[in-house]
């Protein structure tokens, strides 16, 4: 099929592009007629999974059955929930929340004749927080699996969403901060862009900082009005505090666009009324909205660090639903003094996946085609364009150097550091960073260690992952994210000579390469993902998601 389509898979909402006839990205409806879909999940029982706007209202009345911002807990130790008595894992929860956003997308791609019979949605782009570490995106990835489509790439948030204003495709040299809040991720990118050619200089964020906590604030608020006024505490209500999670989140929608809003709560001691001003409502927030400016500060500070000051900062992008609320852009234009631009905050993400999803597909053929020519295998011909780029250049005078064909290059950086446990000169354990955070991909990085026995016969390389900026870190109860054993060829002196490598490639693989100095045993291994869904665990909830009903 000649379509690919582009997934923001969103904390609170999500939504599917794909390319039209014209070469415009265009975001599919859902059954509901709208562009996005909560991301809210209720399971009726295994068979019947009911995903979206229903699942929502349902929050209220079943919360036993019913969960959202399931995306706080991809990639994460403990990312399971129980749903009217089952097990899921974080991935498969998003698989269902994919396999409804693409069955709608089939069903109006086929009512518009887009899509013949026997053809559906398969070749997807799926985005993801630039700050992702590497668990987070294998689940990602993993959550498209499970939902039957064939994930060609995942490509950071911020990154799409510049594709998607158009900053991409011209013969603009732009620098672009993209500050993106959404339900329940905050993600700060910069970026520079000449052309088509995209290099992230820096990213940060807080993958548990979102609208959803601008909600709690505004419950704690109402909920303690309400003990003011009644002596009650309605946290010990269920029903009353599950109606009100949809209320407060309609209120704060309703004062990005008004000054006040009339606010009603039900409870079994009455009714609380009252009106909330957007003072008010900035005013309980405004904790929240520091965090966002000191985790901007942060990446700024990184920014100008590598050449890239706020002064040489020509767009501020304002992506995500909740960057819709006026103090965000109030907050930037005071103390930054730039002027923001609202970048499409609901479908950017989504659209810009579709373009570069598109632009990726086209090049590909198009290589295929030229490989074929040539006699050469596409590895070979990608091989020769890294050196030439040659490849490059007549692709994009294929269609005369239009938007149509043009070769999107995306350069991004570590969203992470990786290091490894070793000894200080104490003999105490600690980590030792390798690969640090917001370094250029591909990244390498070669660290000497020591044995630490005599007649040492293995060693294991624990591999830590974090946003740490510093050389070396206390292990506390941070845990491993891989463990590799290195055996020997023979038994080693103490202090013989250990040369570790991490690398982390373009495709967010990570290689451990290590070797001994005496008789110079070598390691070469990938990551193995720790924390994930076994062999069986994965059949099971693939089994599942297939034979279910998803609506």
């Amino acid at each position: 099929m000649k379509y690919v389509f582009g997934i923001d898979l969103g904390t609170t909402y999500s939504c599917i592009s794909y390319i039209d006839e014209y070469g415009k990205p265009v975001v599919l409806k859902n059954s509901d007629g709208d562009h996005t879909t909560p991301s809210v999940v209720m399971v009726e029982s295994e068979s019947n999974i009911i995903v979206g706007t229903e699942a929502k209202r349902s929050i209220e009345v079943e919360p036993d059955k019913t969960v959202q911002f399931i995306k706080r807990k991809m990639g994460k130790e403990n990312d399971s929930v129980t749903l009217n008595g089952t097990t899921y894992h974080a991935p498969e929860i998003s698989s269902m929340i994919l396999k409804k956003i693409v069955n709608d997308a089939n069903e109006e791609l086929r009512q518009t004749g887009v899509l013949q019979d026997g053809e559906k949605v398969t070749d997807v782009v799926i985005t993801c927080p630039a700050y992702f570490g590497l668990t987070e995106r294998q689940a990602t990835k993993t959550a498209g699996e499970l939902a039957g489509l064939n994930v060609l790439n995942i490509i950071n948030e911020p990154t799409a969403a510049a594709i998607s204003y158009g900053v991409s495709g011209n013969d603009k040299h732009e620098t672009v901060l993209v500050y993106d809040l959404g339900g329940g991720t905050f993600d700060i990118t910069v970026m520079d862009i000449n052309g088509s050619n995209i290099s992230v200089v820096c990213t940060g964020g807080d993958d548990q900082l979102g609208g959803k906590d601008w909600d709690e604030a505004f419950m704690d608020y109402v909920t303690g009005r309400y003990e003011e006024e009644y002596g009650e505490d309605l946290s010990e209500d269920p029903e009353a505090i599950a109606s009100l999670y949809v209320d407060v989140e309609t209120w704060k929608k309703a004062l990005t666009s008004r000054e006040k809003v009339n606010i009603s709560v039900n409870g079994p001691a009455g009714r609380l009324r009252e009106e909330m001003t957007r003072e008010k409502y900035e005013e309980i927030t405004s904790d929240l909205l520091n965090r966002t400016k000191n985790l901007l500060d942060d990446v700024l500070a990184t920014a100008t660090s590598q050449g890239y000051p706020l002064s040489k900062i020509d767009k501020v992008l304002l992506v995500g639903g909740s960057s819709r609320m006026p103090q965000v852009a109030a907050m930037i234009e005071r103390d930054y003094h730039v002027t923001p631009v609202m970048a499409d905050p609901d479908e950017a993400v989504a659209k810009g996946a579709a373009i570069y999803a598109s632009n990726e597909k086209a090049y590909n053929d198009f290589v295929q085609v030229e490989a074929q020519k040539a006699g050469k295998t596409v590895e070979e011909i990608k091989e020769d364009n890294l050196i030439s780029g040659e490849m490059d250049k007549k692709f994009m005078m294929m269609s005369g150097g239009t938007s149509g064909a043009m070769k999107i290059s995306i350069t991004n950086v570590l969203s992470r550091t990786y290091g490894i446990e070793a000894l200080d000169e104490n003999d105490n354990p600690q980590i030792s960073n390798i690969l640090m955070i917001n370094a250029k991909l591909p990244a390498k990085e070669t660290k000497r260690f020591f044995t630490a026995a005599d007649n040492q016969g293995a060693v294991e390389l624990k591999i830590f992952e974090s946003r740490s900026t510093d050389p070396y870190m206390s292990i506390e109860d941070k845990q491993p994210i891989t463990v590799s054993e290195m055996r020997f060829q023979t038994r080693v002196p103490k202090g013989t000579p250990l040369e570790v490598s991490l690398a982390l490639d373009n495709s967010g693989i990570l290689h451990i390469i290590a070797e001994e100095q005496y008789n110079h045993t070598k390691l070469d291994t990938t990551f193995q993902l720790a924390n994930q869904m076994t062999d069986e665990e994965m059949k099971k909830a693939a089994m599942r998601i297939s034979t279910a009903t998803v609506e």
